[in-house]
C-alpha cells in the first residue's frame, strides 16, 4: 500500500512539474536577431551568418585570449555578428578586457551539443568606437548594460579566419579574410 501511494504521489508530482502545453493557435515567438548591418545586408558574408546562427544555437562559447605568454580560455555569454564582426561584451574591469587591450588576437570556439560540428572564429578584437552600433547592441541585449553598467565594453572581432568543421564526415567550410 505504501509503495502504491508513493508511486501515485511521484507521478502526480512529475505531471505537476511539466510545462503546460501551449495552445495550438499561439503565435511562435520571433527569434532574436543575431546579425545586424548598419549599412545594407547585401554586404553580409554567408559563412559569418552561418557561424552566427551556430553560436545562437549553442550557448557554450569559449573565447581564447593571451595572458602574457600563456593562453587563457573562458566561456563568454552571448555573441552576435554586427557588420561582419563578432561581438563580445564584457566589463572594462575584468581581466578579459585588459588582456584584449594588451593583445587583440583572440579566437572563439564552440561545439554542437551532440558533438557533430564545431566552429572556430579567429580575429582581432577592438573596442567599439561607433556609438550607434554600441547603442544598437545595448538596445537588443540590455542584460549587458545591467550587468556591467558604465564599465560595459563592446568588442568587435574582425575576422581573420573562420571555419565550420563537421566531426564525422562532411566538408569543412573555411574562409580566410584579408584586408
Amino acid at each position: 500500500m505504501h509503495k502504491l501511494t508513493m508511486a501515485l504521489a511521484l507521478s502526480a508530482l512529475a505531471g505537476f512539474c511539466q510545462e503546460a502545453p501551449k495552445p495550438a493557435d499561439a503565435a511562435p515567438q520571433a527569434a532574436a536577431s543575431y546579425v545586424f548591418f548598419k549599412e545594407s545586408k547585401d554586404k553580409s558574408d554567408p559563412l559569418l551568418n552561418e557561424a552566427a546562427a551556430f553560436f545562437e544555437k549553442n550557448s557554450a562559447i569559449y573565447l581564447a585570449t593571451c595572458d602574457g605568454q600563456s593562453p587563457r580560455v573562458r566561456p563568454v555569454r552571448y555573441t552576435v555578428i554586427m557588420d561582419n564582426k563578432l561581438v563580445i561584451a564584457t566589463s572594462a574591469k575584468k581581466e578579459l578586457s585588459q588582456q584584449i587591450e594588451k593583445n587583440p588576437n583572440v579566437e572563439v570556439s564552440s561545439a554542437a551539443a551532440d558533438g557533430s560540428v564545431f566552429v572556430r572564429f579567429k580575429g582581432k578584437a577592438v573596442a567599439c568606437a561607433d556609438a550607434e552600433l554600441k547603442a544598437k547592441f545595448v538596445a537588443d541585449h540590455p542584460k549587458f548594460q545591467k550587468m556591467f553598467g558604465d564599465n560595459l565594453v563592446v568588442y568587435l572581432i574582425d575576422p581573420e579566419r573562420v571555419g565550420i568543421f563537421p566531426v564525422k564526415g562532411g566538408q569543412a567550410k573555411t574562409k580566410t579574410f584579408t584586408k
